[in-house]
């Protein structure tokens, strides 16, 4: 009886044991292993099926890789660094840099993320994409847990819905390569975004646990010797103006002189500094890649960077 029993556990069982074993060998983050039957290409690309599975997908990827591959300059901030041209920085400054940046980032993820890196390299280069518009109360949330569970624990990864969840989507776009879409803009995208946007603003709530959590990072970066920017990004004069218009603006110039006080700070968020036409915008918070490589040189080149200097100091 006993042993029947334990017979049918086994063969119920089987189903599952297969599941995991396909997760395991598909390895959609490359966890266990670099090969597998999906190419890597492809895994990379399929980090950016779906806006409600990006934030993980990217998050996960990036603490496997930067673990395995970890560099001494880095960049931290959130979907608006997803597509930044590493290839053109480096052509640029001679140095090689990790993209941290993650589709949904936030000041809980820049402080993960960057405690992360800081871990496993002796950091030279920190790069950290701030947001006046992250400050806002909601955006408190963590991307990073989950991910970091995960690494601390990796038989878990087998079983966690969302990694299963990948391995299907790689095994699917493998085998049906020309019928998934990758991060399309939708039609009311832009419309969307600024209602959002404008109901926050209209509703702001500042999140001053931020700074302190700043000020560590560059306390941090301070006594190892890294150089420390912090860089506003630019939104479109759409958003530039909701932000006016609910009575920000003091505000915002409130926490831009907080920021010089730890470390550089380059404004790149000020009206006239990028076009309005559309073409050069995914949506009011994202630029075009191509638009998007016009911010390595104003950034980091020597000529560039002096005339967006905003009341910078170390």
């Amino acid at each position: 009886m006993v042993r029947r029993f334990l017979l049918q556990c086994l063969k119920l069982s089987l189903p599952l044991f297969g599941l995991f074993a396909l997760v395991a060998w598909v390895d959609p983050y490359c966890l266990y292993h670099t090969g597998g039957p999906v190419p890597r290409a492809l895994k990379e690309k399929n980090l950016y099926h779906s806006g409600r599975t990006m934030p993980f997908s990217n998050m996960m990827w990036k603490l496997v890789d930067y673990r395995r591959h970890p560099e001494a300059n880095i960049l931290i901030g959130d979907s608006r660094l997803s597509y930044f041209d590493l290839d053109s920085l480096f052509a640029l400054t001679g140095d090689r840099y990790y993209n941290l940046g993650v589709p949904g980032g936030n000041y809980t993820t820049i402080d993960h993320t960057f405690h992360f890196a800081d871990s496993l390299a002796t950091l030279r280069h920190v790069m950290i994409q701030v947001s006046f518009r992250g400050m806002h109360a909601s955006q408190n949330f963590d991307i990073y847990a989950e991910p970091a569970s995960i690494l601390k624990e990796p038989w878990t990864y087998m079983y966690n819905r969302r990694v299963i969840e990948a391995a299907g989507l790689n095994v699917y776009s493998s085998l049906f390569p020309n019928s998934l879409s990758y991060d399309v803009p939708g039609e009311d995208q832009w419309r969307s975004v600024l209602e959002a946007e404008r109901a926050a603003a209209e509703q702001w709530s500042m999140d001053t646990t931020v700074y302190e959590k700043l000020q560590v990072i560059a306390d941090r970066c301070k006594a190892e010797g890294a150089r420390l920017i912090l860089v506003e990004y630019p939104t479109h004069p759409d958003l530039q103006r909701i932000m006016h218009d609910a009575g920000l603006n003091e505000a915002r110039e409130k926490y831009l002189a907080r920021l010089r006080t730890m470390a550089t700070v380059i404004d790149l968020d000020r009206p006239g500094l990028f076009p309005a036409d559309r073409s050069f915008w995914r949506d009011p918070l994202h630029l075009t890649v191509e638009a998007q490589r016009a911010l390595i040189p104003k950034i980091w080149g020597s000529a560039g960077l002096e005339p967006v200097m905003d009341g910078a100091s170390n």
